[in-house]
């Protein structure tokens, strides 16, 4: 464990610094959204908002993934598949210690936890303003950030991104893969027509 935060906690650091770009870029939207009075663009703007998170996510844990791949086939290093997932939720513990103190303030009637509540309440919804615009929507007639299991759910999306990213970064698997152009020796060996490569050869003719 030790030699797991010693090599991973700048990337836990990092991710959280990603999270806290990106809460305040999605807060901001969804403020202007909110005082246009405009619930649908709010909506959109934090869907959009948690999906650029998600995604910059993706992209650095498939690096940490493909960087673990050389080092686990060498036999330098012990595979886990579940080390993005671990890593994603290390740096995911300062949402969850926000989410136990805002819980035990809504559970029990105690000054002190009411106080210590509120103040992580603000700092977790600025904290997560990704999905700010989102979590001000109504459910069974309170917004859904009134309810303390939302706070708890929140990493969620973060840590299965990041366990999927690192599973498919060990495997060099890019999922962009499947947009790739089929390889031009394919259509060669089948005589098939490809018009780059017949437009590059034509012109080779006509230059001999």
């Amino acid at each position: 464990m030790k030699n797991f935060f010693s090599r991973h906690s700048y990337d836990m650091v990092k991710m959280f610094l990603n999270q806290f770009a990106i809460a305040v870029f999605g807060f901001s939207l969804t403020l202007v959204f909110v005082k246009a009075e405009n619930p649908t663009m709010r909506n959109v703007v934090g869907v959009c908002s948690v999906l650029f998170y998600l995604f910059l996510l993706y992209t650095m844990t498939w690096d940490i993934g493909y960087r673990d791949k050389v080092s686990t086939e060498t036999g330098a290093r012990r595979r886990n598949v579940f080390r993005g997932a671990l890593i994603s939720l290390c740096a995911n513990i300062p949402n969850f210690v926000f989410a136990c103190f805002i819980m035990l303030a809504q559970l029990f009637d105690v000054g002190f936890l009411s106080n210590v509540g509120g103040i992580c309440s603000t700092l977790a919804l600025f904290l997560e303003g990704m999905y700010t615009g989102l979590l001000i929507n109504h459910v069974g007639g309170a917004a859904l950030n009134s309810y303390w299991v939302v706070y708890f759910l929140l990493p969620i999306p973060a840590i299965l991104t990041c366990g999927v990213a690192y599973y498919l970064g060990i495997r060099d698997f890019k999922l962009t893969a499947i947009f790739r152009q089929r390889n031009p020796e394919t259509y060669i060996s089948k005589g098939a027509e490809h018009p780059h490569i017949d437009d590059a050869q034509s012109k080779n003719k006509g230059n001999k």
